[in-house]
């Protein structure tokens, strides 16, 4: 009868082990994954067709100024 609480603290501690460990594993094969993922490189004036090029000359930053 001694020996329960220590075999619960023992029981718990262990399922507390066994989740953080998976949850560690989890998280590094997502970074791994993430690692060795290959995007093709897009430009940024594709992404949407209605963008306008403002730079430091045009007539939009003259007004602005």
């Amino acid at each position: 009868m001694k020996g329960t609480p220590w075999a619960f603290l023992a029981f718990v501690g262990s399922i507390i082990f066994l989740v953080l460990f998976m949850a560690d594993r989890a998280t590094k094969v997502g970074v791994d994954r993430l690692s060795r993922m290959n995007l093709p490189p897009q430009s940024v004036l594709e992404a949407d067709p209605n963008l306008k090029l403002v730079s430091e000359r045009s007539p939009y930053m003259r007004t602005e100024r």
